[in-house]
């Protein structure tokens, strides 16, 4: 059943796409262990989650299924749905290519490693802003890090620089042409 060509709310509902649980708790997954006592997941119960398509832009979104009926809700300003558990024909999510400073394919991955910061799959970046972006507001410790390696080499560099003008202007000078007072 459809209303004004657009697909009923319990019809896009009951469509929807099941999309794999998030995070990496499974049954047998140790919770807590002590010398005493091991604590783990016997079983999990959720909802489930789907899959959501902006209709706009067509990027897809996870959902719970508790929520998704409020999702399907959600209207923009024009009054049209701003979410479809349906993806949208002839749209195609514009992907960027930057990849996060912390993906495994990262030139300075092994670096990283060393210092222990975590491995980031996200590799859609559109901008350096988005991905810099990113970096400070999902991994603050290596943002962090990152910017202190940053400012001190900036300020080696510059120190380096002040060392080499000044070994010039020396040079320049030359013992024949120091003046002063008395020309000596």
């Amino acid at each position: 059943m459809t209303t004004n060509n657009q697909p009923a709310l319990e019809e896009m509902m009951r469509d929807a796409e099941i999309a794999e649980e998030p995070g990496n708790m499974a049954p047998g997954t140790v919770i807590s262990a002590t010398a005493d006592m091991t604590m783990s997941a016997a079983e999990l119960q959720s909802a489930g989650y789907v899959y959501v398509y902006d209709t706009r832009t067509g990027d897809r979104s996870v959902v719970n299924r508790n929520m998704l009926q409020q999702q399907l809700e959600k209207r923009r300003d024009d009054n049209s749905y701003a979410f479809s558990t349906r993806k949208p024909e002839g749209v195609e999510p514009i992907r960027g290519a930057l990849k996060c400073f912390l993906h495994d394919d990262e030139p300075d991955r092994e670096k990283y490693n060393r210092m222990g910061f975590v491995h980031c799959t996200k590799s859609n970046f559109l901008t350096e802003m988005d991905r810099e972006r990113h970096l400070r507001t999902r991994h603050p410790r290596a943002y962090a890090a990152l910017e202190n390696e940053r400012t001190r080499a900036d300020r080696d560099a510059e120190r380096l620089e002040r060392i080499a003008l000044t070994e010039t202007i020396r040079n320049m000078a030359g013992p024949e042409n120091r003046g002063g007072k008395n020309g000596k």
